[in-house]
């Protein structure tokens, strides 16, 4: 019996210590973009992150692009911290 508990607690910690190493991806490793182009006001165009060039939006372009901020950029659309009580679609 000693030996099955032993089992068990090991193969806990060694679950638990992977989740851990696993869930730790948000803070040292941030993206870093290298822009590739940009326009005539001298803003992002397009950036590459990890070798993958990617269009940042702007205005009008919603599909097919990355949110600059998502993309590492310190502009565009910043997250709500609080939640407005209903979607912007539904609001006067």
């Amino acid at each position: 019996m000693k030996k099955f508990f032993l089992a068990v607690v090991a193969a806990g910690v060694t679950m638990t210590s992977g989740s851990f190493a696993m869930a730790n991806h948000h803070g040292t490793d941030a993206k870093s973009p290298e822009i590739v182009e940009r326009n005539a006001r001298g803003v992002a165009t397009k950036v590459k992150i990890e070798g993958k060039v990617y269009a940042v939006c702007m205005d009008g372009m919603t599909d097919g692009c990355i949110n600059p901020r998502a993309a590492g950029l310190k502009w565009g659309n910043r997250p709500l911290d609080y939640w407005p009580g209903k979607p912007a679609s539904q609001m006067d």
